[in-house]
């Protein structure tokens, strides 16, 4: 197979995962997060605080004692928002579909060094 419809294969199944039940659920997660203020600017200051520490990491700076503690907080308040813990869990149900899919696609990998 050229290497064209392997990216053929996998553009649909693109389509397939945006059209899955899963993906329609993080979707409409997303968009209900959204809708509330503090969860969201919760949700965007936690994901700009992990940029800024993953930055920090890649440049070999030091990550200091203030740096986790701002994360833990920032993880701690998230943990009390429903809208969050709702994102989290269906953004964990579309990760386990994506696992089981790359299972399915690389299946060939693991056998041939089994054999």
């Amino acid at each position: 197979m050229s290497d064209h419809k392997i990216i053929e294969q996998a553009q649909k199944m693109q389509e397939t995962i945006v059209s899955s039940e899963q993906f329609a659920n993080l979707k409409s997660a997303f968009a209900d997060l959204k809708k509330e203020k503090e969860a969201y600017q919760v949700f965007t200051d936690f994901q700009a605080n992990q940029n800024e520490l993953r930055q920090k990491q890649m440049n070999g700076q030091e990550i200091t004692q203030d740096d986790m503690k701002h994360a833990q907080g920032l993880a701690d308040k998230m943990n009390q928002l429903p809208a969050i813990k709702q994102l989290m869990e269906r953004e964990k149900a579309m990760g386990k579909l994506i696992d089981e899919a790359n299972a399915v696609i690389t299946e060939p990998l693991r056998k041939l060094y089994q054999e």
